[in-house]
């Protein structure tokens, strides 16, 4: 597996390379105006020096997933399926940012996303509860019980777990680094899991696509030449969530995604405090951004998250032992 871990990181290497070039001298970004991949007047205030950075990095991990999955299917004779599931939140990503970065509007907008989102969830749960994939009982991190649920409420449950991993993920991405950074964390988490446990599909897709967030991070890290955008941040928040899912350790998400699922709720208390008082809670969401405006510098913040991540990870593990191996 570390083979294919190193064939993917160097695929991915040499390819955001070029696509950097491709980008630069393809009519694709070439307008009368600058490119601004920044929208939020408050954001583009912190992040001045961003604003005509590149975006779109994320189709060169979603390609060399591609790439790797059909070389599998030829050595192998086996589709790995949720891997084209995971390219799928890649592709909705990129609807995404191709109409950001072509100016339409403002991208798909929040309701549309939701839905495209709930869709790819709902037909990814169906193929793991019907392939056989996972079974439907929620184990709790510590604790040696096993939960039996109903069938519909389990797939309920983890169509719920896709969509607010992979939004979490996405609004984590605001800082170089930071979410390639906490995905590969955690991909090493699910990777080490995988090993373990003896889910060989799981464990190739996941050292596979920690290749390409190692990668791609070589041109994300500060200052970023590239950003992976909603087609990187999408699909590495589908892959997370549906390697947890057939680990049948999803719960353990809310440990390993702890950073990612703080920045959703920033959000959301952001949105509901000024709809419902006028005020701010906080000076900006999502919270990286908030700890910038305290006068954080932006790689303390990213290590930072790095760090929790990490420790988090590490927790998560020693709650996954008592319970898989």
């Amino acid at each position: 597996m570390f083979f294919y871990f190193i064939i993917s990181l160097l695929c991915t290497a040499i390819g955001m390379k070029y696509f950097i070039v491709l980008l630069r001298n393809s009519q694709f970004l070439k307008r009368e105006d600058k490119i601004d991949t920044i929208k939020k007047s408050c954001i583009k205030e912190l992040h001045k020096n961003k604003q005509n950075t590149l975006t779109m990095g994320g189709v060169v991990m979603n390609g060399v997933l591609l790439i790797m999955s059909v070389a599998y299917y030829l050595i192998n004779k086996e589709i790995l399926w949720i891997n084209l599931f995971i390219i799928l939140y890649g592709a909705l990503g990129f609807i995404d940012d191709y109409i950001k970065v072509k100016k339409v509007k403002d991208g798909v907008t929040a309701r549309l996303k939701l839905v495209g989102l709930t869709l790819i969830s709902i037909l990814t749960v169906i193929y793991l509860i019907y392939s056989n994939e996972i079974i439907t009982t929620i184990a709790i991190p510590f604790i040696n019980n096993n939960f039996k649920l109903h069938i519909i409420v389990y797939s309920l449950m983890m169509i719920l777990l896709l969509v607010v991993t992979t939004n979490s993920v996405n609004i984590t991405d605001g800082l170089d680094g930071l979410a390639l950074g906490i995905s590969s964390i955690i991909l090493i988490f699910i990777s080490v899991v995988a090993w373990q446990s003896g889910k060989n599909d799981v464990l190739y897709s996941a050292m596979i696509i920690l290749g390409t967030c190692l990668g791609s991070l070589i041109y994300n890290k500060y200052p970023a030449k590239i950003f992976i955008g909603d087609t990187g941040a999408l699909f590495l928040g589908g892959a997370i969530a549906i390697f947890m899912i057939a680990l049948n350790i999803p719960v353990w998400s809310m440990l390993v995604l702890i950073v990612c699922l703080w920045e959703m709720l920033t959000v959301i208390i952001q949105l509901a405090s000024i709809k419902l008082t006028g005020k701010k809670v906080f000076k900006i969401a999502p919270y990286h951004h908030h700890l910038e405006k305290c006068g954080w510098k932006e790689t303390e913040i990213v290590y930072t998250f790095w760090l929790i991540t990490g420790v988090f990870c590490i927790i998560s593990y020693i709650g996954v032992g008592g319970i898989l191996f």
